[in-house]
């Protein structure tokens, strides 16, 4: 190698190591109530999600539930349990009565304050962490992992005043954007009573009072009212609040 050949090799190694690396720009943190609306929203495209739902008792080993979801692009949600031994998937009901971003924010906002950070991959798609602690005491309720791409919610935990988990909803499997038409929407399964959360169903009413359970966890409602093994914005919405 000739030394004018030498020396041009040098001078571009110089300025290769002058051009500061350009690291990669990062994603704009969402603001939490953008971040929320959007995932009260929902895709906007259809969807086909499998979850483990875990419940962590006291001084016990968790129990778990599965429960696939297909999510229809108007809104309409169905939901089977699939963890039953020895017998096909048990429609738990189709959810129509989805309520505006608005009304769901505003929910929240009356409980907790809201934080919203970097959350990792869950079921191979990248999410934002929204942290929801109690006001005044700032105890961590709530957390929660939305999609980045769709707003879809991912992953949620609930937690004891001792900041003990208590509760894992997580999807393992996902398949979005998927083919679901009507008629993966039986219309005599529509939800039409009082919206109650995803995996329970009612079992019963005595005294006035209307039970809920999903084989793990129970809560009741009456007089406008919800006790039981519920988060506090959860209680506030099957009461009809």
């Amino acid at each position: 190698m000739t030394t004018g050949a030498t020396m041009i090799r040098a001078a571009i190694g110089a300025l290769l190591l002058a051009v500061p690396l350009q690291a990669k720009p990062r994603v704009p943190r969402p603001e939490a109530d953008a971040l929320i609306r959007r995932m009260l929203a929902g895709p906007s495209t259809g969807y086909i999600s499998e979850e483990r739902i875990q419940v962590f008792l006291s001084g016990k080993k968790p129990k778990a539930l599965k429960i696939r979801r297909t999510g229809h692009a108007d809104g309409r949600v169905k939901s089977e349990q699939t963890s039953v031994k020895k017998k096909g998937p048990i429609l738990l009901g189709i959810d129509v009565a989805r309520e505006s971003p608005e009304t769901g924010l505003a929910r929240l906002r009356s409980f907790y304050e809201l934080t919203v950070s970097t959350g990792g991959v869950v079921a191979k798609r990248k999410t934002w962490k929204v942290e929801l602690r109690l006001k005044p005491s700032g105890v961590l309720r709530r957390a929660l992992w939305v999609d980045r791409d769709s707003g879809l919610l991912m992953k949620r935990e609930t937690y004891r005043d001792d900041g003990s988990l208590s509760r894992r909803e997580r999807l393992v499997k996902l398949e979005l954007p998927a083919q679901v038409s009507d008629a993966d929407f039986p219309a005599q399964a529509r939800s039409t009573g009082p919206w109650i959360p995803e995996s329970f169903t009612f079992v019963g009413e005595s005294g006035g009072a209307r039970r809920y359970s999903n084989g793990l966890e129970n809560f009741e409602v009456k007089n406008g009212r919800a006790t039981g093994d519920l988060a506090e914005d959860d209680a506030a919405r099957a009461a009809g609040r």
